[in-house]
Formats: structure tokens, C-alpha cells, sequence
């Protein structure tokens, strides 16, 4: 062979390794995960790193995609606040955000909307698979979405809100005259009760509970360990307020998009199994929460049916209040309420007050 034909030969080769590695080089993409709260503190942030990287990484390789993701984690808001998220996702500060719903109840209204229904089930996993079917087929679910510019991977929430107090409560008769908090939305629970609701966190629950700024909250479970309320408040009352859908996992829509459509789909469906397990740890976190009451020698009452009963009806229509509030802006409440509840009901889920039908 001619030194020039060798020559031409090797460039080619040379041309076509440099081709190939640069074809190679395009199927990569830096994605930022970012959350305004440390893992250790929620089981289903916690999740994103144990569960849904390594899985979409993991499936992406099984499906032998030519494509890979360098992923950068931010937490703890070192990127993000929690009030942030939505529009630092949106505006692609981040490419997908672990986003408390419950921050964002006039931007992702119909997300807050088991706030409103209380007493359907302390089952998050079925909670969660109720409001999987409302995004699946309430087109206003989605939409809130797109007005944003992202795209809702998975959602999960919390294992049943109950209440702590300093004090017995064996009925709702014994709330009377006395201060309550909760957070946002969960306030509108002690409507009807004699108590007086206080606005609050939970950063603030443990020092103004015992320091007598309000004598009770309400609150999770599986909170209990971590924050030991029951320090604070030792008496319990399991009203079975119900599990909450409070978080979702969104990533931004031009970031999806980049994506190849199978890996789209692999988000998609890691996103959504996410949930399942982040639904499944709260309930396993929330029964360590009960078993921790005997080490902080707290005090547990078991509210009766009855006095479930009373309290649910002792409030006014808080869902149908709220559908009316979101029609006069333009969000389509009334859809959205008979949607959870008839999916609900479907679900053999016995709400203790059927909100859409009084």
C-alpha cells in the first residue's frame, strides 16, 4: 500500500473514531436534583438518592440506550429554598425539584385538595393512587403543570395527621377554649371545635408547645422521633384525620424534552414508582412513630367513631367551600372535588363525611 493511500486510510479511521466519540458525547446531559430540605429529614427525599437515580440509571442501562445522565444533587437548599422550588424548576435553576405541594396553594391549587377533604383513609398508598387517576384524567391536574413549565414525575404525601396536645382530649368537646396549631390548609380542621386555631410550623411545634404559646398541634406521626414532640405534648388523641398528598417530584419541560422519548418514559415510570415507596416508608415511619410514645412516656387515645364523626361534621363544608373559592378562579373545584371522592369511593375508601354530596 502507498504511504498517501495508507495515509488517507488512517485519517479515516481517525475521522470516523472522532465522529463516533463526538455521536457518543451527545448522548450525555448534567441533570440538577434539587430540594430545599436535608434527606435525613424526609423518608421520600431520602428516596430520590436510594431509589430514583440509581433506577433511572439502572433501566436506562437494561434497555441498552445509548444515552447517559451525570447527575448533580442539591439539597438542604443549598441551591433552592423550599418557597423557590417552583419557580427555580420552572425557570430551569434546577432540572427536577422536590416540591411540598402545600407551599404553593394558590400556583398548584387542586394539589392541595385532600387538605380539604379530611377523614378519607390513613392509607397514603391508596391516597396516592386516587390522585394518580386525577392526573391521569382531570386534564386540570396537568395544566397547572404546563402553566409552569414543568412536568409532574410522581407525587407522595404523609401517613395520617393526628393530634398532640398538653392535655387530655378524649372528644372534641375538650378543644374548647383552648390553642391549636397546624399549618396552612389543616387549620380550617379545627373550624366548629371551640379551639383556637394558631398558624405554625413545624420547627415551632416542640418550643411554643412547651413554652405555652398554644397547648396542642396537629401533625404526623412519623415526625415523632426525629422532632420528639411527644417531649412537648404528651397526650395523643388519634382523631384519624386521614394521610395527606403533599409532595411531588417535577422536573422542567425543556429539560424533559432533551430527553430521548425512552428515557422520557423511564422518568416517567420511575417517578411514579418513587411515590409507592416513598408512600410505603412514610406508613412504616409513621407505625415507629406510634411505638415511640412509650419512650417518651406519652399518653394515646384512640378516638371512637363517634366522636370522629362529630368532629368531622362539627366543621363547615371546608371542601365545597374551597371548590367555590376555585371556580371564582377560573380552576374547575367542583370537577376536582367529585373526582377525588368518586375515585375514592371506587377505591372502597368509606369517607367519614362524603364532602361533594351535601
Amino acid at each position: 500500500m502507498k504511504s498517501g493511500t495508507l495515509l488517507k486510510t488512517v485519517g479515516a479511521a481517525l475521522l470516523a473514531t472522532a465522529v463516533s466519540t463526538a455521536a457518543f458525547a451527545e448522548q450525555r446531559v448534567t441533570l440538577t436534583v434539587a430540594a430545599g430540605q436535608p434527606p435525613a429529614a424526609l423518608p421520600s427525599l431520602a428516596l430520590v438518592s436510594k431509589f430514583f437515580i440509581p433506577e433511572v440509571n439502572k433501566r436506562i442501562k437494561d434497555a441498552k440506550i445509548d444515552f447517559a445522565i451525570d447527575w448533580k444533587e442539591a439539597y438542604a437548599g443549598s441551591l433552592l429554598k423550599p418557597y423557590q422550588m417552583l419557580d427555580g424548576v420552572k425557570d430551569g435553576l434546577a432540572d427536577i425539584g422536590f416540591m411540598p405541594t402545600i407551599f404553593f396553594p394558590d400556583k398548584l391549587p387542586l394539589e392541595n385538595i385532600t387538605l380539604v377533604a379530611p377523614f378519607l383513609t390513613d392509607d397514603l398508598k391508596l391516597l396516592s393512587s386516587v390522585m394518580n387517576r386525577l392526573h391521569d384524567t382531570v386534564p386540570a391536574f396537568t395544566k397547572q403543570y404546563d402553566k409552569f413549565n414543568m412536568v409532574r414525575l410522581g407525587g407522595t404525601g404523609a401517613d395520617s395527621f393526628e393530634l398532640l396536645t398538653t392535655f387530655p382530649v378524649k372528644s372534641v368537646d375538650d378543644l374548647k377554649g383552648h390553642k391549636i396549631s397546624t399549618a396552612g390548609a389543616a387549620l380550617a380542621w379545627l373550624r366548629g371545635t371551640g379551639a383556637t386555631p394558631v398558624q405554625s410550623n413545624m420547627m415551632e411545634y416542640y418550643n411554643s408547645a412547651k413554652n405555652g404559646v398554644f397547648e396542642g398541634f396537629i401533625v404526623f406521626p412519623s415526625s415523632f422521633p426525629a422532632m420528639k414532640y411527644p417531649e412537648a405534648a404528651p397526650y395523643m388523641a388519634k382523631v384519624g384525620f386521614g394521610a395527606q398528598y403533599s409532595v411531588v417530584l417535577a422536573m422542567n419541560k425543556d429539560s424533559f424534552r432533551k430527553l430521548p422519548p425512552a428515557v422520557q418514559k423511564i422518568m416517567n415510570e420511575v417517578g411514579r414508582e418513587w411515590g409507592v415507596k416513598s408512600d410505603e416508608a412514610y406508613m412504616t415511619a409513621g407505625e415507629k412513630g406510634y411505638k415511640s410514645l412509650e419512650g417518651f412516656k406519652a399518653h394515646l387515645y384512640v378516638f371512637p367513631e363517634s366522636e370522629r364523626k362529630k368532629w368531622a361534621f362539627a366543621m363547615p363544608n371546608i371542601a365545597k367551600e374551597w371548590a367555590a373559592a376555585m371556580e371564582k378562579q377560573g380552576v374547575p373545584g367542583n370537577e376536582a372535588l367529585k373526582a377525588l371522592m368518586d375515585e375514592a369511593r371506587k377505591s372502597g375508601i368509606k369517607p367519614v363525611r362524603n364532602w361533594d354530596r351535601e
